[in-house]
């Protein structure tokens, strides 16, 4: 044989996809799959690597071909081959970043399996989920109905009242105050997102006389202020259908 042969194989098992490839020297079987996944999120497959001269001579690195760059971290276990890589895309573009995955064997020879990472653009919830729970997925502690600290809000109140879901507290953010510069009328102080249209959250003001009927209020509140993310608003405290003042207020969501 006049060139060094890379004696390497590797198969590699994308969980998530069910696709199983298995690469040497000479042959590429389903070369180019593609991971799906939300900017942010972490990439991860399982591999298994042998070289009939031993594993531990066998180098392993990522490569994006765009740049360059190594990326990516490796957890391997040359006795039995096993082989786990795992990628913060948070600093990776949106889009398809193609990646080679690369084995040398010491002699220098080298097999490649390319993939693709396409990766979309993290919505504000999916974002939110990520700071809170590391994932964007709506699943598990970060389910939208999961309430894990217990507090009586599930995570889509209190992404919505601009909350910490792993921090117990009822705390919406409403209250009640006089309004001096309306005949002393009562008026309700509540907050919101900024940007509660796109992340499709419709806030319902309610209003009482008796706490048994409510009334959804009327008017558009006023926008006291923002922070950027949270708006604090205000409403007056409207007369009721019936004729008798309102003396009680919440707010929904729907």
């Amino acid at each position: 044989m006049n060139f060094p042969q890379l004696k390497t194989l590797l198969i590699l098992l994308f969980l998530s996809h069910g696709l199983t490839l298995r690469v040497s020297a000479t042959q590429i079987i389903n070369a180019g799959p593609s991971m799906s996944l939300v900017q942010g999120d972490a990439a991860s497959f399982n591999a298994q690597f042998f070289d009939a001269d031993g594993n531990s001579g066998v180098s392993i690195r990522a490569v994006h071909i765009a740049t360059g760059q190594n990326i990516g971290q490796f957890v391997r276990n040359n006795s039995n081959g096993d082989l786990l890589w795992t990628c913060d895309t948070s600093t990776l573009p949106t889009g398809t970043n193609p990646v080679q995955l690369i084995a040398t064997d010491p002699a220098g020879a080298s097999t490649v399996v390319s993939f693709a990472l396409q990766i979309s653009p993290a919505s504000t919830v999916q974002q939110w989920r990520q700071n809170y729970f590391g994932s964007s997925q709506n699943s598990g502690a970060a389910l939208d109905g999961a309430d894990p600290d217990g507090d009586g809000l599930n995570n889509r109140a209190e992404f919505a009242f601009g909350l910490n879901p792993k921090v117990g507290g009822s705390d919406v953010g409403g209250r009640v105050e006089s309004n001096d510069s309306n005949d002393g009328k009562m008026r309700a102080i509540f907050r919101r997102r900024k940007d509660y249209l796109s992340s499709g959250l419709n806030y319902i003001y309610e209003f009482s006389s008796d706490l048994q009927t409510w009334e959804t209020g009327t008017v558009t509140p006023q926008i006291l202020g923002d922070d950027g993310t949270m708006q604090s608003l205000t409403l007056d405290f409207p007369v009721m259908s019936s004729g008798q003042p309102s003396r009680f207020f919440r707010t929904r969501l729907q």
